[in-house]
């Protein structure tokens, strides 16, 4: 059994039409805004999971190698 994304479907103007229907204002501004920040998210983190482990590996040496530069510029406390 494989899971449909529903998300791609909904970022389009029929789908979002037909779901915010007859809604408020302030909410179908609210739900266009959720639904564009979960497709962004979608769209810049890799979904396969090998993928996503390099990356998160990858980001995580990054931090690691950003934070030691700036520890090695800063200069020693004073006595």
């Amino acid at each position: 059994m494989t899971t449909q994304n529903l998300i791609p479907g909904l970022l389009g103007a029929g789908g979002l039409a037909q779901a915010i229907a007859g809604a408020p204002p302030w909410s179908a501004i609210s739900f266009l805004a959720v639904s564009l920040v979960l497709g962004i998210l979608q769209r810049v983190f890799p979904q396969n999971s090998r993928d996503r482990l390099t990356w998160w590996q990858n980001r995580r040496a990054y931090l690691h190698k950003r934070r030691a530069q700036r520890h090695a510029h800063r200069p020693p406390p004073e006595a």
